[in-house]
C-alpha cells in the first residue's frame, strides 16, 4: 500500500531483474555516491529538483545479455 508505481530507489534498480527495457525516474539525494546500474543502462536526462533538494534522473535499464543471445 505504501509503494508507488514508477518510483524506484537506486538500491531497487540494482536489485531488479530486468527482462525488458524499462524507463524509470530515480531520485538521487547523494549524487557523490555512485549508483549501480547495468553495463547497457543509460541516463536519458537529469535535472536538479530544488524543492526536494535531489537530482532526478531518467534512466533506461536494459536486460543483461548473460548468455550472449542473438535473436537474428
Amino acid at each position: 500500500m505504501g509503494e508507488q508505481a514508477g518510483t524506484a530507489r537506486p538500491d531497487d534498480i540494482a536489485e531488479m531483474d530486468i527482462t525488458e527495457p524499462t524507463v524509470t525516474w530515480l531520485e538521487v539525494s547523494h549524487p557523490q555516491q555512485p549508483i549501480p546500474i547495468g553495463e547497457n543502462d543509460r541516463v536519458l536526462d537529469s535535472e536538479f529538483n530544488h524543492q526536494h533538494d535531489v537530482w532526478e534522473v531518467l534512466l533506461v535499464a536494459l536486460p543483461e545479455d548473460e548468455e550472449g543471445e542473438e535473436d537474428e
